[in-house]
C-alpha cells in the first residue's frame, strides 16, 4: 500500500505547477513540491484542494511538518469554533525550515488577541525580503496596488493576485468605473499559471456583475464539475439558472400560485401540500382584514357559510430577490360567491401578494396577503 501511495505522490508531484512558495523546506523534494502547490491553491481560495494534497503527503512523508502547516492555514483563526490554533500546537517547530518558521509564526499571530502581527511581520519580510509566501501576507484589498506590486516582483506566483485584480477592475476600484474586459483579461493571466476550479468560479460572478448570465452559468457549471460533492461552487448555480430562465420561473410560480389557491377552494389536502413547505410556515392575511395567522390544512377542512361562484386571478408580476431564492407574487383577483342561508350574491375583488422561497423541495410558498381592491369586497368574516 505504502509502494502504491508513494507512486501516487510522486506521479502528483510531477503534474503540480512551477510556483515556489517556500525555497527552503524541510520535506523531501517531491513532498516539497506537492507543498508549493497546496499553497498555490490556498491563495486562490482553494483550500479543500490544498488540504486533500498535505493529507496526502502526510501518508507518505509523515516528517513533512509544512504539509500540518498547510492543514492549519486551511482552518479557520476565529478563537471561538476556529482550529488553526490546535493544529498550530501540533507542529514540531523544530522541523521546520527557517521560512517554514516565519509562516508559522505568522499563522500564529491570527489567533491570538494581541496586537503583534505587525511585529511579527515585520520580522518575517526582513529575514526573508524574497519570499512570496511571506510577501504574500502584505497584500491587502483596501489597497489594490499591492496586488499589482505583487504581480511585478513575483509573476510566477501572480495567479492569487490576477484575481483578486480581476475583482478590482470589475467593481471600478482600478480606472474610472467598472472594467470587465480588462477584469477577464486579469483572470486569462490567471489561469496561464494556475490550474483550478475558483478561476472559473470568478468568471461566473464577475459576468453575472455584467449581467451576462449564461456565461455566469456555464463557467460555474466547470467550477462545480471540478469536485461535485460538496462543493463550495454549487450555491451560485440555481441563482444562474434561474437568471438564465427567469422568464420560465416566473411562468412555474404564477401557475403554481393558481394551482394553490384553486386546491384551497376545492378543499384539495394534497395538492395544497406540495406549495407549503414542513420546515416553515404560511403565514396568512385574509382578505376580510382578520389578525394573520399560520395557514394549515386544518384551515381547508373548515366550514364555510358561502360558496363560490367563480374565482379568476389575473394580472401577474414577479419580483426576484437579488440571489433568486425569493420571490414576491403581486396579482389581482375577482368573482362573487353566495351566502348559503340567504342566497345573497356578492362581487369579489381584492389585490393580493405572495412570498416564494426556493428549497431543496422546490418553490414553497411562505406568506400571502389579501386585501380588498379599492371598493371591492373580500372574504365575509
Amino acid at each position: 500500500m505504502k509502494k502504491q501511495l508513494t507512486i501516487f505522490i510522486l506521479a502528483l508531484s510531477f503534474h503540480v505547477s512551477a510556483q515556489q512558495w517556500i525555497s527552503d523546506s524541510k520535506c523531501n523534494s517531491d513532498s516539497a513540491k506537492i507543498i508549493n502547490e497546496a499553497i498555490s491553491h490556498i491563495a486562490n481560495i482553494e483550500q479543500l484542494v490544498a488540504v486533500g494534497m498535505a493529507k496526502a503527503v502526510l501518508m507518505s512523508d509523515n516528517k513533512c511538518e509544512c504539509a500540518k502547516l498547510v492543514l492549519a492555514a486551511a482552518a479557520s483563526g476565529n478563537q471561538n469554533f476556529g482550529s488553526r490554533k490546535s493544529k498550530l500546537s501540533e507542529i514540531n517547530t523544530k522541523k521546520l525550515s527557517a521560512e517554514e518558521k516565519a509562516w508559522y509564526d505568522l499563522l500564529v499571530a491570527t489567533t491570538t488577541e494581541e496586537d503583534d502581527w505587525s511585529e511579527t511581520y515585520s520580522k518575517a519580510i526582513e529575514e526573508f525580503p524574497h519570499s512570496p509566501l511571506i510577501n504574500w501576507f502584505s497584500t491587502s484589498r483596501e489597497d489594490w496596488n499591492t496586488y499589482t506590486n505583487f504581480a511585478e516582483k513575483f509573476p510566477a506566483n501572480a495567479a492569487a493576485a490576477y484575481n483578486m485584480l480581476a475583482y478590482a477592475h470589475a467593481y471600478g476600484e482600478i480606472g474610472d468605473g467598472p472594467d470587465y474586459d480588462a477584469a477577464f483579461a486579469s483572470l486569462d493571466q490567471l489561469e496561464k499559471l494556475h490550474t483550478g476550479p475558483n478561476s472559473y468560479d470568478s468568471r461566473a460572478e464577475i459576468a453575472a456583475m455584467k449581467g451576462d448570465y449564461e456565461t455566469a452559468l456555464s463557467n460555474q457549471l466547470k467550477a462545480f464539475d471540478y469536485a461535485t460533492s460538496s462543493s463550495p461552487y454549487q450555491y451560485n448555480l440555481p441563482v444562474y439558472w434561474r437568471k438564465v430562465n427567469e422568464s420560465d420561473v416566473s411562468n412555474g410560480l404564477i401557475e403554481a400560485q393558481k394551482n394553490m389557491q384553486n386546491a384551497i377552494l376545492e378543499g384539495s389536502i394534497e395538492d395544497v401540500t406540495k406549495y407549503i413547505s414542513d420546515e416553515f410556515a404560511l403565514v396568512t392575511g385574509d382578505s376580510n382584514l382578520g389578525d394573520f395567522y399560520n395557514f394549515s390544512i386544518d384551515n381547508i377542512a373548515q366550514d364555510q357559510d358561502y360558496t363560490w361562484n367563480s374565482f379568476d386571478l389575473r394580472d401577474f408580476k414577479t419580483h426576484f430577490s437579488p440571489d433568486m431564492r425569493t420571490a414576491i407574487l403581486t396579482f389581482y383577483a375577482s368573482g362573487s360567491y353566495t351566502f348559503t342561508d340567504s342566497s345573497e350574491e356578492v362581487s369579489y375583488s381584492t389585490r393580493a401578494s405572495s412570498v416564494w422561497i426556493a428549497t431543496d423541495q422546490g418553490w414553497k410558498c411562505a406568506h400571502a396577503n389579501w386585501a380588498p381592491y379599492k371598493n371591492g369586497t373580500g372574504i365575509p368574516n
